[in-house]
């Protein structure tokens, strides 16, 4: 750590050339810009869920921390007036942006994998008595001098400097450490680990060497990966239903035949009854609305009864792959009615709402081995529903 005791004691040192200053400056510039487009892009992203808007603010944050850091470079290099309390200044802006982007990760690694810790206000305040801590540490510190002194004719590190940084790497590493305590059932982990493991990565070697714009290229990168799959799930999600469409079940379905255990894997296929009559009688603005009724039920389903994923795969039809046992087959199609049923039942509908399901299984040395063939049995199995009425349901509504 000698390094950040000589960037501490004598930042200009760690500048020593106008080059450094330049380079430095410019990537900085090249970050900036980069995540002021990233924050603009995303604004227009219609699915403005609770983790795409810390999302934003975290861009809008490291977009802070980059002028931030071209400050300090201009303060370090004698560019503006070099004095103890210029460079506190910019220390400070520098910390207390870290600390705030640090938090932030926390709450967005939660928040993107659907965690209900930060749903209540409490919770949140308590995670930000870190950060809160070192803010106040750091107004305190001309006075106090822990964290930073600025009593000399150069600013130094005080006695209790690694109790700030320990405290702001503290987020990353909570957050890393819940991320994987869920363990690889949630398809979300890659994403939410993105940013901690990142961070954690490079702090450290920001601090170990100053003349290398580690977190600045990090943070981008991050950013980057995150807007990626953000895209990626934009093609990959019905824009009427809010739910998975066929590309994205597909990619899903193809990804448990390569990874997971097959020999319990059900695929239910889910139509709407004569849904072209409910357009034809009473619109289509009727017609979307059972189909978003459908789509709502079979998520509520999935988040609160089985782990499952469901997708619109086509039209009127709605496919869920799952994971069970032959004797959960009963209990999991009498879930779906009722989650069915109860969403239909609070809103004012006009007409029956009337739903048929069919179901396959993988087996070996089948049909349904391949994808193509269990999506067709379960399409088979549907129609053979359809016409038999065996798992037909009805919910009333207004007529």
């Amino acid at each position: 750590m000698e390094n950040l005791s000589r960037l501490m004691q004598d930042t200009s040192a760690a500048f020593n050339s106008s080059g450094y200053a330049f380079f430095t400056i410019e990537a900085h510039i090249f970050c900036a810009v980069i995540l002021i487009i990233l924050f603009f892009r995303q604004q227009n992203f219609s699915d403005q869920k609770e983790a795409r808007i810390i999302w934003s603010k975290i861009l809008f944050a490291q977009f802070l921390y980059c002028l931030a850091k071209i400050f300090r470079v201009l303060v370090d290099v004698n560019i503006i007036n070099n004095s103890p309390f210029l460079q506190y200044i910019a220390a400070f802006i520098n910390f207390a942006l870290f600390g705030f982007i640090s938090w932030l990760v926390l709450m967005y690694s939660e928040l993107y994998q659907d965690s209900k810790i930060f749903d209540s206000l409490r919770n949140k305040i308590i995670s930000a008595l870190p950060f809160a801590f070192n803010v106040i540490m750091l107004l305190l510190t001309p006075f106090t001098r822990l964290y930073l002194d600025i009593s000399g004719s150069v600013m130094k590190e005080g006695s209790l400097l690694y109790l700030m940084l320990t405290l702001d790497l503290l987020y990353p590493v909570i957050a890393l450490f819940l991320v994987y305590s869920r363990g690889r059932n949630s398809n979300k982990y890659e994403i939410a680990a993105i940013y901690p493991a990142l961070f954690l990565i490079f702090a450290p070697a920001q601090l170990l060497n100053p003349r290398v714009p580690f977190l600045c290229f990090a943070m981008i990168l991050a950013d980057l990966l995150v807007y990626i799959n953000y895209v990626d799930s934009l093609i990959s999600i019905d824009p009427l239903t809010k739910i998975s469409n066929r590309n994205g079940f597909i990619r899903d379905l193809t990804h448990k035949f390569m990874t997971e255990d097959r020999e319990n894997l059900y695929l239910f296929a889910i139509d709407i009854e004569d849904l072209s009559a409910i357009n034809s009688k009473f619109g289509r603005l009727e017609g979307d609305k059972a189909l978003i009724i459908t789509a709502q039920a079979l998520k509520n389903f999935s988040e609160h009864e089985y782990s499952c994923y469901i997708a619109r795969y086509y039209g009127d039809e709605f496919m869920i792959s799952a994971n069970l046992n032959n004797n959960e087959i009963e209990i999991f199609t009498e879930r779906i009615r009722n989650y069915i049923s109860n969403e239909a039942a609070k809103n004012n509908l006009k007409f029956f709402l009337r739903v048929n399901v069919g179901f396959a299984k993988y087996e070996n040395y089948s049909r349904t081995e391949t994808i193509s063939g269990l999506i067709n049995e379960s399409v088979r199995s549907l129609n053979e529903s359809r016409e038999q009425r065996r798992f037909n349901t009805a919910w009333p509504g207004n007529k």
